[in-house]
C-alpha cells in the first residue's frame, strides 16, 4: 500500500514473477498478493495464477518504475522502498532506503508542546 498503491487506486495489473525460477512443470494456483500493511487496500493482485510460493519466498513486482517511487508514502512509519537502476545484468542502488532512525529524524515537535 505504501510501497505500490497502483492496483489499489487503479486497479492497476504489474506482472509479479517469482525471484526464484519455478520448475516449468510446477503447477500454477490463483493466489492473492498482499503487502505488509493490515489495510484492506494492501494488495498487489487478485486471483493471480502463480506457482507455488512459501514464506520467505521473493517475489519481482515488474514494471513499477517511477510512478510507484513517487506516490509512496512512508505511513505506518514504513520506511520507503530502495531504489534500483537496471541495466542488462548491471545494477545500482540510486536511492537507498532511510533506516527506522532516519526516518524518525524526520519528524519535529513544535514548541508549544515542550512546555
Amino acid at each position: 500500500m505504501n510501497d505500490l498503491i497502483r492496483p489499489s487506486l487503479y486497479d492497476a495489473f504489474h506482472e509479479i514473477v517469482p525471484v526464484a525460477t519455478p520448475r516449468a512443470d510446477a503447477p500454477r494456483a490463483p493466489v492473492t498478493l498482499v503487502g505488509p500493511v493490515c489495510e484492506t487496500g494492501d494488495l498487489f493482485a487478485r486471483d493471480r495464477a502463480m506457482p507455488p510460493l512459501g514464506a520467505g519466498d521473493l517475489v519481482a513486482i515488474l514494471s513499477a518504475g517511477a510512478y510507484s517511487a513517487v506516490m509512496s508514502s512512508t505511513y505506518n512509519s514504513r520506511a520507503l522502498v530502495p531504489e534500483v537502476l537496471v541495466n542488462g545484468a548491471d545494477f545500482a542502488v540510486v536511492r537507498p532506503r532511510l533506516d527506522e532512525d532516519a526516518l524518525i529524524a524526520l519528524d519535529r515537535m513544535p514548541p508549544w508542546l515542550n512546555q
